[in-house]
């Protein structure tokens, strides 16, 4: 488990467990989605090459010039790559946003409300709705065995890898990454995990000082600190 020096967070249920063909990175769907209008600024984000090799993800804007993806995303879009995190399955790209103003980042705490948003083949907005459950550590997960995977029952699909997870106060709390199938998950204690939908996500409290950090020295001078909003109740821990 990563955490954070200096910084409040939310510890939930934590747990090793054992993956057999886990993620799907969002191939599919896990569940009933709806397209929306009214929604948080998102981005289109092809992949691939055109006509040979190509398929699509999503990626959120959090200033007026950078957008966070999933890191397999970012490994096969057109933008241009700020930082990779050495760890877990996001990025920080280049982008043309047309917002104003950064937006608040957040927290979530186990059970509250959360809202998915990612694009559709089409370039709808899809909204999924749930619930954040805990944290897990994927040990046959590339991206997931040193990066704590966030667990919502919020339905994800095709193309929404990168899109933004929003708690209840409307902060964006982390970045779609993958969808598992219930059944391919075991915990290492042998207890039941009691999750009938997986869809994962990477919280941005865990990176969060990374995140600062690559923000902070691609503005260098100009740079304006990251709006996070704060715990309401949450552990001081150490970490890096």
């Amino acid at each position: 488990m990563r955490s954070y020096s200096g910084f409040l967070h939310v510890i939930c249920y934590s747990f090793v467990v054992l993956v057999s063909s886990l993620l799907a990175g969002c191939t599919g769907n896990n569940g009933q989605l709806r397209v929306v209008e009214d929604h948080p600024a998102l981005d289109y984000e092809l992949t691939g090459v055109p006509l040979l090799f190509f398929g699509f993800g999503t990626s959120t804007p959090i200033t007026p010039e950078l957008s966070l993806t999933v890191a397999h995303v970012a490994k096969l879009n057109y933008d241009k790559v700020v930082a990779y995190h050495p760890q877990c399955d996001i990025a920080i790209v280049e982008s043309r946003n047309t917002l104003s103003n950064h937006p608040k980042l957040g927290l979530v705490y186990p059970h509250q409300n959360v809202e998915a948003y990612g694009m559709s083949p089409g370039g709808n907005v899809l909204k999924g709705e749930g619930f954040y459950r805990r944290d897990l550590t994927l040990v046959d997960s590339h991206y997931f065995a040193k990066c704590p995977a966030s667990v919502m029952d919020a339905p994800v699909q095709d193309g929404m890898s990168g899109g933004g997870v929003f708690n209840q106060d409307g902060a964006l709390v982390g970045i779609i990454a993958a969808r598992a199938n219930p059944s391919n998950i075991q915990l290492a204690n042998g207890e039941p995990h009691g999750l009938d939908r997986i869809s994962i996500f990477v919280a941005l409290n865990f990176v969060r000082s990374w995140l600062d950090s690559e923000v902070k020295h691609y503005y260098g001078e100009s740079y304006v600190a990251m709006d996070w909003q704060e715990p309401r109740d949450a552990f001081l821990v150490k970490g890096n």
